[in-house]
C-alpha cells in the first residue's frame, strides 16, 4: 500500500467514525473542550461581575492559573495571559449573545474594550452588522 493510499484510507476511516459518533449524538473531544471552556468562562464572568471582593479575587486567581498553566507549557507568560483573557471574554460574549453578528464576534476576539475609551460594553450593539456598503444605492435613500 502506497503512503497516499494509507493516508486516504485512514481519513476515510476517521470520517466514517465521526459520522457514526455524530449520528449517535455523542460529542467528540473538541466539542467537550469547547463546552467546558464556555462553562468555565461563564463561571469566571459571573464571579467577575459579582459585587463580592472574594468572588472577584477568585475569578482573577482562576485567570492567573490559566496563564500559569500556559507558561508552564512553554508559552510566553504575558502574551499567554493576554490571549487567555481575550478568549475568555470572547466565550463570555458569545454565550450571552449567541445570535450576534459576525462583526461583533470579530470585535470580541480582540478582547474587552479599553475601560478608558469613550465606549463601554453596554454601548456596543452585538447585532450591528457593519457600516453601509459604499456601492449600496439603497443606503442613500435613508
Amino acid at each position: 500500500m502506497e503512503p497516499q493510499e494509507y493516508v486516504s484510507a485512514g481519513a476515510a476511516r476517521t470520517a466514517r467514525w465521526r459520522a457514526a459518533i455524530k449520528q449517535r449524538s455523542i460529542p467528540e473531544t473538541d466539542d467537550l473542550d469547547t463546552a467546558i471552556a464556555s462553562a468555565f468562562s461563564a463561571f469566571i464572568g459571573h464571579y467577575q461581575k459579582s459585587g463580592l471582593l472574594e468572588h472577584q479575587q477568585a475569578a482573577n486567581g482562576m485567570v492567573l492559573l490559566i496563564g500559569k498553566a500556559l507558561q508552564d507549557a512553554g508559552y510566553c507568560g504575558d502574551e499567554a495571559l493576554r490571549r487567555a483573557e481575550n478568549r475568555l471574554y470572547y466565550l463570555q460574549m458569545t454565550s450571552r449573545f449567541p445570535n450576534a453578528s459576525a462583526t461583533a464576534k470579530r470585535r470580541w476576539e480582540l478582547g474587552p474594550l479599553d475601560p478608558e475609551s469613550a465606549l463601554t460594553e453596554n454601548d456596543f450593539d452585538p447585532f450591528y452588522d457593519g457600516d453601509y456598503e459604499v456601492t449600496d444605492e439603497d443606503a442613500y435613500d435613508d
